[in-house]
């Protein structure tokens, strides 16, 4: 049988291998066979990468329910009632008191905060054994009967005129109360507008916007004065409120959040991630600012102190006269002033203050005790613990329930003598 040959066409020029043409050797049969084998590696990569993305997300998921469950455990193990303590409750003034636990859980549990037009914050409301606090956040004074006719007494100051360290009956307007009741003949009212960190201003102002709504005391006693001091120790100002750059950046940068920020900053994984990171490190939080940091003039703000501080005097005065009310001023102890002999522990309290702070304590001390005969209804209070031995001092500022009886006792006397 004769052989069959190739025609004389262009496909003669194609060699043959097994039958089959090869089309590896034309440039456009080259160019697909190219395409081909790079989509064939784009899709074995893809899978690669599909496998580990998906591995990612198993294993991120897994570690983020692990997380959340570490940190689920932690949060219980770590309740609100037995988060780290409070060094005051470690006093020894605590050992025999019963109250004392109960004290210290509800503490914690009531130091929640909600905001109040004008003075920024007030407690929220709160219900315990040893401490209450209505839904104005004012904390209640035992025995008071707030009715028509009654005898209208507010108190105003920081957390020493709240009471920090003292159950409701032991504070200061607790004890001023039965004072009152015994030499009143009538039912007697001592409301407790005292709130942790207020300045003197912020006294003012509340005691402004009890007037706007036509709550007139008898009689308003301001405690005020450590937290003036401690506001400019931070801030190295004196017309503003303690963490007032902390609360300023909660407004200046709301507008400005990441949401994927934010969605990271909620992720267990994070926290537990940070945890370990700050552990690793073992370095300490920033240092505070403070008014030495920045080089500003102790002199100067010492000055600025005293002057915002008899100013805020003054506004009580004319609102006095307008609206027919008496007032009294009281300059606090502080346990670095006055000649009160000191116990061990009311000494390595007194170390433990900073000493930029210290200084600047010091320094308004001493120029307030000067300017302080030139106001007929300001008292200072800085001698009232001399000769007491035992111990007074639950920190540099704050006092045991004893302590406040006895500033109570004092207040009472001042403002029995301006009476009669």
């Amino acid at each position: 049988m004769a052989s069959v040959k190739p025609s004389s066409s262009s496909s003669a020029r194609v060699p043959w291998v097994t039958g089959v043409p090869f089309i590896g050797a034309h440039p456009k049969a080259r160019n697909v066979q190219a395409l081909i084998a790079f989509g064939r590696r784009i899709r074995a990569s893809y899978t690669i990468l599909a496998i580990l993305v998906l591995n990612t997300l198993l294993i991120a998921a897994g570690l983020e329910l692990a997380s959340r469950a570490l940190t689920d455990v932690r949060d219980v193990s770590r309740a609100p009632n037995e988060s780290a303590p409070d060094p005051r409750e470690k006093s020894s003034y605590y050992l025999d008191k019963a109250w004392a636990p109960q004290y210290w859980r509800e503490f914690k549990l009531s130091r929640k905060t909600q905001y109040l037009s004008y003075v920024v914050w007030r407690r929220a409301p709160f219900t315990g054994a040893t401490i209450n606090i209505d839904e104005a956040g004012i904390r209640r004074t035992p025995g008071a009967v707030c009715g028509a006719g009654s005898y209208k007494v507010f108190t105003f100051g920081a957390s020493t005129m709240w009471g920090t360290g003292s159950p409701d009956w032991g504070t200061i307007p607790a004890y001023l109360q039965d004072g009152l009741a015994k030499r009143e003949g009538r039912p007697v009212c001592v409301v407790n507008f005292g709130e942790s960190a207020y300045v003197s201003t912020q006294s003012v102002i509340m005691l402004l916007t009890r007037l706007h709504a036509g709550d007139v005391p008898d009689l308003a006693l301001f405690y005020d004065g450590p937290a003036d001091v401690y506001a400019a120790y931070q801030s190295g100002r004196t017309t503003v409120h303690e963490n007032a750059e902390t609360i300023a950046r909660i407004f200046e940068h709301r507008g400005e959040a990441n949401p994927l920020a934010e969605s990271l900053d909620r992720s267990a994984l994070v926290r537990v991630s940070r945890s370990v990171v700050s552990r690793l490190a073992q370095s300490p939080l920033p240092s505070l600012l403070t008014y030495e940091a920045r080089g500003i003039d102790r002199a100067a703000l010492t000055d600025a102190v005293v002057r915002t501080y008899l100013d805020n005097y003054n506004v009580v005065d004319a609102l006095a006269h307008q609206y027919g009310f008496k007032y009294a001023f009281f300059w606090p102890a502080y346990i670095s002033a006055g000649k009160k002999h000191l116990t061990a522990e009311e000494e390595a309290l007194k170390r433990e203050v900073d000493p930029a702070l210290a200084k600047l304590y010091a320094s308004v001390y001493h120029t307030m005790e000067s300017r302080i005969p030139q106001h007929e209804n300001l008292h200072s209070m800085t001698s009232i613990f001399d000769g007491y031995d035992s111990l007074i001092w639950l920190d540099d500022a704050h006092v045991t329930p004893a302590g406040n009886e006895l500033i109570a006792n004092w207040m009472l006397r001042a403002v029995g003598r301006r009476e009669h």
